[in-house]
């Protein structure tokens, strides 16, 4: 605030560069983290430093980053009011029994200074704990004044408790003047009655069997995850291509080597008597079979080309399964297409 309301100096303008500077800086690495998730990060991150990325990697990286700079750093305040669920989602979970951010009214009311409250006590006046400093307000990430009650803004951060509590420890006055409340407890302090506090209740069993729900789903599937995936995408341009000695189609396979070593891979096509397949990109082993190398925790597409004689076709669209088998573990992935004719 105080660097706000000075003139312009080479001491002003040094700092706001470097703010700005290390706001584009945290940006940039959001960015580029969130390109880096679609690829390999490795090789992507490599080719980005070297300048050999695809164009619309920089245009990606780019767009995350400017978005990412303007509004959490331009528009900190309307990102948490309009566009942040969290909010949302908080006042729909929370009941009466729940802890929430709360300005103890019944203690503080009436606002009045140090030196008013002083002299409202002596003539035998009521007199609150709150000084009215506004640092409360001044603390808080989306400028919410507590004091007015639970608002959408407030993001249970509890900056407001720590700069309240610093206050009333300068004044002599008892802490948590701001704390962590539920509104049954306002209403029994209002009351004469003391606090209760009912962490288990229904609604946070509830909460609790779907967290463990939850986690237990993520658990097992990262327990028993494949470490192999395989899709297959059949070539639309042409749909088939007709040879002298049969029915060509084409198929883009994707590899997923979701390990930390190379591994090898054949391919065996079934499902069609006499199909034959061909791939520029495979080798071809002494049993015919086609074998694909994949690099460790890398994704590798393989164009791969099946040949039928016409006799064995029974129609215009007939099943056809690729078999994947890792050549170390012998596990084996498979996927199902069409191969298409006349």
């Amino acid at each position: 605030m105080k660097l706000d309301a000075a003139p312009w100096s080479a001491r002003k303008l040094g700092k706001r560069a470097l703010k700005h500077a290390l706001w584009v800086f945290i940006a940039l690495g959001t960015g580029g983290a969130w390109v880096l998730y679609f690829a390999d990060a490795p090789t992507l991150l490599h080719q980005l430093v070297t300048g050999r990325a695809a164009p619309v990697s920089y245009l990606w990286i780019g767009i995350f980053t400017f978005v990412t700079y303007y509004l959490a750093g331009h528009m900190r305040e309307q990102v948490c009011l309009y566009m942040c669920p969290w909010p949302r989602i908080q006042a729909a979970l929370i009941d009466s029994d729940a802890l929430n951010l709360t300005y103890r009214a019944d203690r503080g009311e009436p606002k009045l200074s140090v030196k008013e409250a002083a002299k409202a006590k002596a003539a035998g006046l009521p007199a609150g704990d709150c000084v009215d400093c506004h640092q409360c307000v001044a603390a808080c990430p989306t400028g919410v004044d507590i004091r007015h009650g639970s608002q959408l803004g407030c993001i249970q951060c509890g900056l407001c408790i720590d700069a309240c509590d610093t206050v009333m420890i300068k004044i002599g006055r008892p802490t948590r003047l701001i704390a962590y409340d539920t509104d049954e407890n306002i209403r029994r302090r209002a009351k004469g009655e003391p606090p209760v506090y009912r962490l288990i209740r229904p609604r946070t069993i509830l909460y609790a069997a779907a967290i463990v729900l939850v986690g237990s789903v993520m658990l097992y599937a990262l327990a028993f995850r494949t470490h192999t995936s395989l899709s297959v995408l059949h070539v639309r341009a042409p749909m088939y291509t007709l040879l002298q000695k049969g029915v060509r189609n084409g198929y883009t396979l994707r590899f997923a080597n979701k390990m930390g070593e190379t591994r090898k891979f054949a391919l065996v096509v079934t499902g069609i008597e006499g199909a034959v397949a061909k791939s520029e990109e495979a080798d071809v082993d002494a049993q015919g079979r086609l074998i694909v190398s994949v690099d460790p925790d890398a994704t590798q597409e393989v164009q791969l080309y099946v040949t039928v004689p016409k006799s064995p076709l029974l129609g215009s669209s007939q099943p056809i399964v690729i078999t994947s088998t890792d050549l170390g573990d012998g596990q084996a992935t498979t996927v199902t297409d069409h191969f298409f004719g006349p």
